[in-house]
């Protein structure tokens, strides 16, 4: 005998981009701590998971050029105030080396390329549009590239998907995405909307419901959780982390 499926049950099933079961299983995001970069002195540019998990670090930068660039380091946890360090950790580095690499693990079939475009534009207001020399959305800052009149645009690709776009700007590998730990074969990334969106080797792509204006997502490393800052205003961010299921 056959029975038919309840409609809302088939409905929970198929969820995703692709219309299919998800990529990965996440659960609601929770807020672990509000952030203010006048009270850190500078704006958001590295994000990484500590091994016990229960603590990430943060690099804030604070600046318009490579000579007066100041970095500032803190350590976070969950429902306490941001605590200064006087350097970045070498559980840090560890992490930020794999998290933004270039490929996945040495994948060939999951290695970003770069696309280097210029583009002529009527006005230099369109130009303020720079990840890391913007007042609205930098994290670190380099000198413009660009020359009057032109902009030049750097777009980080992985099937046929932008994964990271810099507006004449150097590229900052890992502001705009993460690789998943080496078992999971995934990549949570910033979409030109500014939703997280999760992605397989295959390129098939999930949104992650409610996460906007996602910048700095950081997948840990036992893969259980993925963390990233949600801008809430112009000088204010949440530390928001997903717990997968």
């Amino acid at each position: 005998m056959k029975f038919a499926l309840p409609f809302a049950l088939i409905a929970s099933m198929v969820i995703g981009v692709r219309g299919i079961a998800p990529l990965v299983n996440l659960g609601k995001a929770e807020v672990w701590l509000e952030l203010d970069t006048d009270k850190l002195k500078g704006r958001p540019a590295q994000l990484a998971w500590s091994d016990s998990e229960r603590e990430l670090y943060l690099q804030v930068v604070e600046g318009t050029t490579v000579e007066t660039l100041k970095v500032r380091h803190y350590l976070l946890a969950r429902d306490r105030a941001p605590a200064a360090l006087d350097d970045q950790p070498e559980w840090a580095k560890t992490y930020w080396r794999w998290k933004s690499a270039k490929s996945y693990f040495g994948d060939p079939l999951m290695t970003i390329e770069l696309d280097t475009r210029r583009e002529i534009v009527e006005s230099m207001r369109e130009r303020n549009t720079s990840y890391l020399n913007s007042e609205t959305h930098a994290p670190a800052t380099l000198e413009s590239k660009a020359t009057a009149g032109t902009r030049v645009i750097n777009r980080l690709m992985l099937k046929g998907q932008i994964i990271g776009e810099f507006v004449d700007e150097q590229v900052f590998s890992g502001y705009t995405f993460s690789w998943s730990p080496r078992l999971l074969g995934l990549i949570a990334f910033r979409a030109r909307s500014g939703r997280l969106t999760i992605m397989n080797v295959d390129g098939q792509t999930d949104v992650v419901k409610d996460a906007k204006d996602v910048w700095l997502p950081a997948w840990s490393e036992s893969g259980d959780l993925i963390a990233y800052l949600e801008r809430e205003g112009r000088k204010k961010f949440s530390l928001k982390v997903i717990s997968t299921l």
